[in-house]
């Protein structure tokens, strides 16, 4: 008399081995039985043997999973702020790294990123490391050429605003200059200020966009410029008022968005004493 077979239920088997990324070891002594057991169904199966770089892997990840808005706030923010890069052309792991002061830009780290993978923070002194390790699904993010964002600028107006606040978030400054609230971006980014200001003018919000320094240029009185410098401005009280209400809704980052409301609170004082 043979053997019994043991029976593995497929949809379980392919949870353990790919989704919890478990060794058919592992998955034997869960089971009980043994890993060629394991082996054996996963080829009867048709699940694919992982590659080493994949088996590697320490940390569950999960595809993405969000809207086209947040995919454009994501990139926006990447492209303002963020390094991502794969250890190898092999690895199945997508590294988005920052090192920050800012205690807010490390929770717009975890918001956008800890749902899909690990999210690791490490601390020198007042300096903080975020990596985020997720899978090639992210791979989006890699680009940070014009190629990255094009087709954001013929989406929804709310996918566009997303991707505005993402890099608004990343690269903005809502100040109080001479007692009157202004938005600026300084930028080497001349192709995303260049269309950001084309756009912004398209829905009626004045804005300056120029070349503030030049490639060779010294910056602050220090070391020269690798390229030449770009600056976005709003400064017209009504057009900020509007570039505001436009962008709030989708803005992430709480340093910016009290810069935001400091801004709409000069706006009404000064409406209140017309200045």
């Amino acid at each position: 008399m043979g053997r019994v077979k043991i029976a593995i239920d497929r949809e379980q088997l392919k949870s353990l081995y790919l989704g919890e990324n478990l060794t058919p070891l592992k998955i034997g002594q869960r089971l009980g039985c043994s890993f060629k057991t394991v082996r054996n169904r996963l080829k009867e199966f048709g699940i694919p043997f992982k590659n080493p770089s994949f088996a590697r892997m320490r940390y569950p990840k999960t595809d993405y999973s969000g809207s086209l808005a947040d995919k454009a706030y994501m990139i926006g923010f990447r492209i303002g702020d963020l390094n991502v890069y794969m250890r190898s052309p092999a690895s199945e792991t997508i590294v988005v790294r920052c090192h920050t002061t800012q205690k807010e830009q490390v929770a717009v780290m975890r918001d956008l990123f800890e749902k899909y993978g690990k999210v690791s923070i490490s601390h020198r002194g007042e300096h903080l490391t975020v990596n985020c390790f997720l899978n090639k699904s992210f791979g989006f993010l890699l680009l940070k050429d014009r190629s990255a964002w094009r087709w954001i600028t013929k989406e929804s107006k709310d996918v566009m605003l997303s991707f505005v606040a993402g890099y608004t978030d990343a690269e903005g400054n809502f100040i109080i200059n001479q007692g009157r609230a202004r938005f600026k971006i300084d930028s080497y980014d001349l192709s995303i200020l260049h269309w950001m200001s084309k756009w912004l003018t398209q829905q009626g919000i004045p804005n300056k966009f120029r070349c503030i320094y030049r490639k060779g240029d010294p910056w602050n009185g220090a070391y020269p410029l690798n390229k030449d410098l770009w600056r976005l401005n709003v400064n017209d009280k009504m057009a900020l008022k509007t570039f505001i209400d436009h962008i709030l809704p989708f803005s992430r980052h709480a340093g910016r968005i009290r810069g935001v409301k400091l801004a709409k609170r000069n706006i009404y004082e000064r409406e209140q004493h017309k200045k």
